[in-house]
């Protein structure tokens, strides 16, 4: 703007001023003659400025005499408020005027008219009522998602409940996409609103009938909302889009942080898709973000009532998509806090296991060393009387009454010696002398030595050995305690003789082993404690024998197990592992 050299006088300007404004304002005379008439008068009154400024005011007010008494010196009212019926030709409209009284310096009365469209003034205080509407369903749709503690899919399903009830933002259907970091996506995650006008009809004739408002909606599914999803969520699912593709509408409108509202004018990167999947050309996409960054998107249409998606529908879902945003981030972190609570507590269990049981192995540990020298102490007295009760069994004639005695004193001190024998085996650490060598030429050396016993106990012994030449590391000694643990086992479960079968099967990683006999398999209540120390279900036994197989098999790397066959009768399995460098090389 450039100064000109010489001041126009302050009326010329403030005429000047008046005449560009568009508010709609005339200044008349005491006369009703009108003086100075604004752009905006013009455009209220269709005329134009020159025209009115001159004219009377009963030219284009048909009510005149509402101003009557408003130029009088002595008129209590100033600055008062008027209804007008403008005549514009052939038709006549409503308006206000705001009439204000001045005089000149010479005394002159004026009246400065400020004008209003009526219908203009209506649809204000409407927009303003709607507002307020709509701060009140910010209100509730606020203390639905951070009052009412929900988890986070319940947090999502109200977030567009909100979008689509009634008492909400009123769109027919929303969608919700997240952003999924391990993808790089953004994904579709769950959608509500009906699938046809009639089913919309229905929904709504329905929650018309329930005088609930927005937040018991919001924190109580509805289930006339329920039976609507399928369609939609079928939708929604294959909404899925490349974070890297920065031109795709979707991805755009949330970096943008904005509201985009498409048309069917609008065209652009990804649209076509979009319209594809939701089957309109209309709808509106609002951004989720929050400090740390954005996290989805929402996308609401009016696909089945067909209306307009207006600016104060936009100014609030702007308003609403921050508002869910941050709750949805916050109950996001909400769960992975109670996740972190939950590990950390079975962190501490977990440690507090480890402690007890290091303590009952400390204790273990002590008890075992204690037994063994209980152990060592009790065999030599126990070698001694065995060997006297032993010999005097021999000298005593067989009709003495003391015979019987020794005989007793002589049956007990075996089996004295043989759980010492056990226990000691049990508890005495093993040297690892292990071997690669074939578990089919074990079984043939345990079904050898054992042979005369399954002969005398009538029980008949098959070997269905397949492992063939494959090796396996283990300790040759051990592993035939275990096969004629388990062969003894299964001799004493058939009294009256019967079959036993041991097999051998190559895996990959090593070879299972089998003993299965005809016997009458483990009793239930057996099962859960046959491979307990000192458990033991035979008048003469120490309870250590499967106890001693199942530490065996456990320091070669595998499990010893017990099951019932279908057909009847017990099966004892367990896998030797392969030589490293078999398995290495197989790897």
């Amino acid at each position: 703007m450039t100064r000109s050299s010489s001041k126009k006088p302050t009326a010329d300007l403030a005429r000047l001023g008046m005449s560009a404004s568009r508010v709609a304002q005339i200044i008349v005379d005491e006369n009703w003659r009108v003086v100075v008439a604004s752009a905006g008068a013009g455009r209220l009154l269709a005329r134009e400025q020159d025209e009115i400024e001159g004219a009377l005011l009963e030219e284009f007010v048909a009510n005149v005499e509402v101003f009557a008494g408003c130029t009088d010196r002595e008129c209590p009212e100033d600055g008062c408020f008027r209804q007008l019926d403008v005549n514009l030709g052939n038709a006549t409209v409503a308006a206000e005027a705001h009439c204000e009284r001045f005089a000149d310096a010479d005394g002159h009365m004026y009246l400065n008219l400020v004008l209003h469209d009526a219908s203009e003034l209506e649809a204000r205080d409407a927009m303003r009522a709607a507002r307020l509407a709509k701060l009140n369903l910010l209100n509730q749709v606020s203390e639905a998602l951070y009052g009412a503690q929900l988890s986070l899919p319940q947090v999502l399903e109200s977030v567009l409940i909100a979008m689509t009830a009634g008492q909400g933002l009123r769109f027919n259907r929303a969608f919700l996409l997240l952003v999924d970091e391990r993808t790089r996506r953004l994904q579709g995650e769950i959608a509500i609103g009906p699938s046809s006008r009639d089913e919309a009809d229905r929904i709504w004739r329905d929650l018309a009938d329930q005088p609930t408002d927005l937040y018991e909606m919001m924190t109580s599914y509805d289930t006339s909302l329920k039976q609507t999803d399928v369609a939609v969520n079928n939708i929604v699912r294959e909404l899925a889009v490349d974070l890297g593709d920065d031109d795709h509408i979707l991805v755009r409108a949330m970096h943008s942080r904005r509201v985009v509202h498409v048309t069917e004018a609008d065209t652009g990167h990804g649209l076509p898709d979009v319209r594809r999947w939701l089957s309109v050309d209309r709808f509106a996409v609002a951004p989720l973000a929050t400090r740390r960054g954005a996290i989805g998107v929402l996308i609401a249409d009016n696909a089945i009532s067909g209306l307009e998606i207006t600016e104060l529908d936009l100014e609030f879902l702007q308003l609403f998509a921050n508002q869910s945003a941050n709750a949805i981030e916050s109950s996001r972190l909400t769960e992975e806090l109670a996740r972190k609570v939950l590990d950390l507590r079975k962190a501490q269990q977990k440690q507090k296991e480890d402690q007890q049981t290091l303590l009952r192995m400390e204790r273990l540990s002590v008890m075992g060393e204690t037994s063994a020298i209980v152990a060592h102490e009790l065999r030599n007295p126990l070698v001694a009387i065995g060997g006297f009760a032993r010999a005097l069994l021999r000298n005593l004639p067989e009709d003495d009454s003391n015979r019987q005695y020794a005989q007793i004193i002589t049956e007990e001190t075996s089996r004295l010696e043989r759980i010492i024998h056990d226990l000691l085996d049990f508890i005495r650490p093993q040297k690892m002398m292990r071997r690669n060598l074939s578990p089919d030429q074990v079984v043939h050396e345990v079904a050898r030595k054992m042979h005369p016993m399954l002969q005398n106990a009538s029980v008949e012994l098959e070997l269905d050995l397949q492992a063939g030449d494959t090796d396996v590391n283990c300790h040759p000694g051990e592993i035939q305690q275990v096969l004629q643990n388990l062969v003894f086992n299964a001799v004493q479960a058939q009294p009256d003789g019967g079959r036993i079968r041991i097999s051998s099967r190559y895996l990959e990683g090593g070879v299972l082993i089998q003993t299965a006999d005809d016997g009458p398999g483990i009793a239930t209540d057996v099962a859960d404690k046959m491979f307990s120390p000192f458990y033991t279900t035979k008048t003469a036994g120490s309870g250590l024998g499967l106890t001693i197989c199942a530490q065996i098999i456990k320091s070669h790397g595998g499990v010893l197990r017990g099951e019932n066959l279908s057909e009847g009768g017990a099966c004892f399995s367990f896998i030797l592992p392969l030589p490293k460098s078999e398995t290495e090389n197989g790897d």
